[in-house]
């Protein structure tokens, strides 16, 4: 009878026409070892995506136990025992289960390889909910003669211009060639409306999985991850740009906005493994987790020590493989405590709080510091009042740190682009180091508001040329095209007296007069590659990435 009952279980999860009538119970079941698994050490290409494995080989890093799958010996044990498997975790060792009969729990006690088994939660087979479908936007494309001014962001101007990032767009730095993993509700309207028309037109929608109901439903509940996708990827030049409008991007969904249960985390723990199996560079997260539907579940603010809760662990972890981690600071300053969400808490995790466009904290960004005494959030960009597509494709208005992660993100893909070679960990000291509270951070908004203008090209790695240049106001100094072939724009100071074009070396392969404030530059003869360009001014001087193609 239970066979039967558990083939009916998983015809509901396969079907999306089925009524909320199955009522099931979940378990999470850490295992004991990994006996009996298929795999090795020695043949990762069997478990991890060769882009995977580039990106350990670039940062150094060798595939360990940790990267292991699960014993698939176990998992046909569990599913003889009744169980149906909804997500697995290799780096915690464990399972997250469903039954449709509660006294199978005693089945997991009997089990010798099962280490430590609890109850999550009591519910239905999650039916699919219903979105309006995006209508999409009477959009035309506007032909510039400037690159990148306020018109061309239009609405998410401030949010770009807070954070200095033009410099990286105008360079050529748009998230190319970056994957960003996306956890959160729901996505819909993603796949039709207009906001990511390119990105979908591109085959920069990489995958899609999700992690709550096995019908994969990520494209048809709950619009917050449209939202939070859109400060990133929207590419609507004269109406809305995303932080990385060209970065490739893979959608999980992990959040039940039905509930909140601990199971929510061991869904972004198994999401966080798939996008590092994908080679997926950045996991992105406007979620936290404190409260639960079911009090005993609750974390304590002792357990936000960055190494206590299951998602916190996890994300440490990520960062180990080589991912880069970003998550939203919570929405809860007004409380007394301030305190921070799990995985905000982690060591390793880049905590990214709201500030309004004056650059002051948002009163309800949390703030640290951890329970271990550490400096938390780490960086700030703008959370209040911010707009983002709808999964009806309009443009809306909204609040939150949810809302500043995104853009933040958004900004390292491009800087990590700049600077390939840097792992994790460097990409932030290097946003932190250009901060506004760098010189004194803090545990309201930690380092500040960085400056990527700075972080693109900080003075102590520009090469020499007679002095030492810093980077100029973007109003001071501009480029275009860039990429460019043959003829090169340039925007001067007034007082510049010449521009210098060197190679990767240093050596100056070209030196214009600055006869004026505006003038173009032949790049005949000029080989393919990569250049400096540094305008010589005694008022100020700067240097910016120049790829000739």
């Amino acid at each position: 009878m239970k066979k039967t009952i558990l083939v009916t279980l998983l015809m509901l999860f396969a079907t999306s026409a089925v009524a909320q009538t199955q009522e099931v119970y979940k378990f999470w079941v850490k295992l004991r070892d990994k006996a009996g698994t298929a795999y090795t050490l020695e043949n990762p290409s069997a478990y991890l995506d060769p882009r995977a494995l580039q990106r350990r080989q670039r940062q150094r890093i060798a595939v360990d136990s940790l990267d292991l799958p699960v014993s698939q010996a176990y998992l046909q044990t569990l599913r003889q025992a009744g169980f149906m498997i909804q997500n697995r975790t290799k780096w915690l060792n464990g399972v997250t289960l469903f039954a449709v009969d509660s006294s199978l729990a005693t089945v997991l006690d009997s089990l010798p390889f099962v280490d430590t088994a609890y109850f999550c939660e009591k519910g239905t087979v999650e039916a699919p909910s219903v979105v309006a479908q995006g209508r999409g936007l009477d959009y035309k494309p506007i032909d510039y003669q400037e690159p990148f001014d306020t018109a061309y962001y239009n609405y998410s101007y401030p949010q770009i211009a807070q954070l200095n990032g033009i410099a990286l767009h105008r360079n050529g730095f748009e998230g190319q060639g970056i994957v960003i993993g996306v956890c959160d509700g729901g996505f819909p309207g993603v796949d039709t409306t207009v906001f990511f028309q390119t990105m979908r037109e591109e085959g920069r929608l990489l995958a899609t999985r999700d992690f709550v109901w096995s019908g994969n439903q990520v494209f048809s509940v709950h619009g917050h991850g449209t939202k939070v996708l859109s400060l990133m990827a929207s590419y609507l030049p004269g109406f809305f740009v995303g932080t990385a409008p060209k970065a490739t991007y893979v959608l999980c969904r992990t959040e039940n906005t039905m509930s909140e249960t601990l199971l929510e985390e061991y869904n972004w723990i198994s999401a966080a493994e798939y996008l590092d199996s994908l080679g997926a560079d950045i996991i992105t997260t406007s979620l936290g987790y404190f409260h639960f539907d079911d009090s005993t579940q609750d974390h304590t603010l002792a357990d936000l020590d960055g190494k206590t809760t299951p998602m916190s662990v996890a994300s440490d972890i990520a960062v180990t493989r080589g991912m880069l981690v970003i998550n939203s600071a919570g929405n809860d300053g007004a409380e007394g405590s301030g305190r921070l969400n799990s995985p905000a808490d982690a060591a390793r995790v880049l905590t990214v709080g709201a500030v309004d466009e004056e650059g002051n904290p948002a009163t309800f960004s949390s703030f640290g510091p951890t329970a271990d005494l550490r400096l938390k959030p780490d960086v700030m960009a703008l959370g209040t009042h911010v707009y983002g597509a709808t999964a009806e494709g309009c443009l809306s208005q909204a609040s939150g740190t949810s809302l500043s992660a995104p853009i933040m993100a958004g900004m390292m893909a491009c800087l990590w682009q700049r600077y390939p070679r840097l792992i994790p960990a460097q990409l932030c000291d290097s946003v932190r180091r250009w901060g506004s509270l760098a010189s004194l951070p803090d545990t309201r908004a930690g380092y500040g508001i960085p400056d990527f203008s700075r972080a693109f090209f900080p003075p102590d790695t520009v090469p020499a040329v007679g002095m030492e240049p810093t980077l100029c106001s973007d109003l001071l100094f501009r480029l275009w095209p860039n990429p460019c072939r043959d003829v090169l724009t340039l925007e001067v100071p007034g007082s510049a007296s010449a521009v210098l074009i060197q190679d990767m070396m240093g050596r100056v392969v070209m030196r214009v007069p600055a006869t004026a404030t505006r003038f173009t530059v032949s790049l005949a003869g000029v080989p393919r590659g990569l250049y400096f360009v540094t305008v010589v001014s005694p008022a100020a001087s700067g240097t910016q990435r120049l790829l000739v193609q």
